[in-house]
């Protein structure tokens, strides 16, 4: 009987064991995509700058070229 409860017990070792190492790849790639999310936001917001700039600078050098002709 307590050859059994060892076995039994061994046997639901090895189950929690490959449940933890499935819960630890996931979580793996669920970090990486809530990365890829966080990160979303920072670069729309650098392109609307980029933007808002750029046609800032496109503006100045048409009035500077306007008052030049």
């Amino acid at each position: 009987m307590a050859e059994r409860t060892i076995a039994e017990i061994l046997e639901a070792l090895a189950r929690i064991e490959t449940n933890v190492k499935t819960i630890a790849e996931n979580g793996a790639d669920h970090e990486e995509r809530l990365r890829a999310l966080e990160q979303k936001n920072g670069k729309r917001y650098e392109a609307l700058t980029l933007s808002v700039l750029t046609a800032a600078l496109v503006g100045v050098i048409g009035f500077v070229l306007g008052k030049l002709f």
